[in-house]
């Protein structure tokens, strides 16, 4: 356990199969894997780190790393990052656990779980524990899609609560005979953690949905959900996994800004497409509008698009088959760019993007939480040129102006203790214009004097407003020779 007048605990999901499984849930077999990538906030002074690993049924941890794989103190240096990788840990049993990281220092926390013999992986990052929390994107029998959620009591004392799930009549499986709304009652031991999957005969009510959920518990929880596409067995076209944390009250806002968006975008890499679901989070009909603009360097572009959404419920926008108000017609192809969400009452937005034919047909998808509120200072806890298996893993990092006016910003890289190239660089004096995002991709210069980031490079970067500023970011992973792709988004730094 941890102290927390010492540490300040941020609790995550972690979903680990670390033996070759088959298992009848939304999970598919396989290996699974997870790692924690931690950053170290404070330019001064090292983080000392814990990471206590919790069993479904809560109680005491079953395994406390406090050291590195090798053996030496697990801390974070200065403004620095640090993984740990579990199946690199032989104390560590193969299992599923949930997770409490803690530090005496304020940290940046993001869990990337892969699944390469089934061709799935993705990224999420920690959550503020709330009583009340929405998942935005729920699925079931819908193109091969389901949905598991994990609701982790974060509390040394039981919780009880419910999940409503909420099927809008806007949705195009709202005509199937299955039910609209559903409540599932829980109770939660100490620290345990409880998962609830669409796939089971428990959800066969539900049909085909094409919904949200809403979880209320007697105490604070954090809650991660796994979207899963399991088309067969093994590493097979079309198998994909989108990870995401629940979004609380501190995701909802009257402005939502959304960095990274598709729509029908081909290339090399196969056709990007996005969907954006917004949930209605307070008790009075929402009136929104959504604002599309191309990203710099992209033909140029700005529409719009007005909607309602009653009270407490949700409206998806999938950009392919959305019909914009101005101009009139449906969203233009090769878009990529990003929104602003304005709403009268407070919202909040979650995006999800596919690529079927990416990684040479076999698919990738990801996703990410919009964001009510931005940061001067943002944590990347999770960066590559990284060649792994037949691939490599690159990224991707978008960053977008929440603030009314200009801001300035510079990217610092720094290379994690073990990566092959100790390259550390900056990006210097970029600046957007309000509303304004803008990509940098490690394929391409993102460096100061055109320079790149060399392969064999693995690390971390702070993203450094100007004064008053107000950034967001997001970070896009992609391996396509290991037929996967992961996304975060950046952790804001008080």
């Amino acid at each position: 356990m941890f102290n927390k007048n010492v540490f300040k605990a941020l609790p995550i999901v972690i979903i680990m199969m670390l033996m070759l499984t088959s298992i009848a849930n939304g999970l598919a077999g396989g290996t699974w894997q997870s790692g924690i990538k931690i950053q170290n906030l404070d330019p001064s002074n090292v983080a000392n780190l814990s990471v206590s690993l919790y069993g479904s049924s809560g109680g005491s941890p079953i395994h406390v790393i406090t050291q590195t794989s090798g053996g030496s103190p697990l801390v974070a240096q200065p403004n620095k990052s640090v993984e740990v990788y579990l199946p690199s840990f032989s104390s560590v049993t193969a299992g599923q656990y949930s997770a409490v990281v803690s530090s005496d220092r304020n940290v940046g926390a993001v869990v990337t779980t892969t699944n390469y013999p089934y061709g799935m992986a993705d990224s999420y990052n920690s959550m503020v524990p709330s009583t009340s929390v929405f998942v935005p994107y729920v699925y079931r029998n819908h193109n091969s899609w389901s949905t598991e959620i994990f609701v982790q009591n974060t509390t040394a004392s039981s919780v009880t609560g419910n999940i409503v799930f909420t099927e809008p009549s806007s949705s195009v499986s709202y005509s199937d005979s299955g039910v609209h709304t559903k409540t599932v009652p829980f109770s939660i031991a100490p620290y345990g953690t409880q998962s609830f999957d669409t796939l089971t005969s428990t959800y066969n009510d539900l049909g085909w949905f094409i919904g949200s959920a809403t979880i209320e518990s007697s105490g604070p929880v954090a809650v991660m959900a796994n979207q899963t596409r399991l088309v067969g067995n093994g590493d097979v076209q079309g198998n994909v996994l989108i990870s995401a944390r629940g979004l609380s009250s501190t995701d909802a806002g009257t402005k939502i800004l959304l960095p990274s968006l598709y729509n029908n975008f081909s290339g090399a890499s196969g056709t990007w497409r996005s969907g954006i679901k917004i949930v209605n989070s307070s008790s009075s009909p929402a009136s929104i509008t959504v604002e599309f603009k191309s990203d710099p360097g992209m033909p140029s572009f700005t529409g719009t698009k007005t909607l309602s959404i009653p009270a407490g419920g949700n409206t998806e926008l999938y950009l392919p088959g959305t019909t914009l108000n101005s101009p009139a017609g449906p969203m233009p192809n090769q878009f990529k760019g990003y929104a602003i969400i304005n709403s009268n009452v407070p919202v909040v937005a979650t995006v999800q993007h596919t690529n079927y034919e990416g990684a040479s047909g076999y698919g990738v998808a990801v996703g990410y939480a919009g964001f009510a509120s931005g940061s001067r200072n943002i944590s990347l806890p999770s960066l590559y040129n990284w060649p792994s298996g037949s691939g490599v893993w690159i990224s991707g990092i978008k960053v977008q102006n929440y603030g009314s006016s200009n801001a300035t910003f510079t990217i610092t890289y720094s290379a994690d203790p073990d990566s092959v190239s100790n390259l550390n660089g900056t990006k210097s004096n970029v600046t957007l214009t309000p509303g304004q995002a803008i990509e940098f991709y490690f394929g391409g210069p993102v460096l100061d004097g055109n320079g790149s980031i060399p392969s064999g490079w693995k690390g971390s970067a702070f993203i450094q407003g100007s004064s008053g500023a107000q950034l967001v970011a997001t970070v896009i992973h992609t391996n396509y020779g290991r037929h996967v792709a992961t996304m975060y988004t950046g952790v804001p730094i008080p």
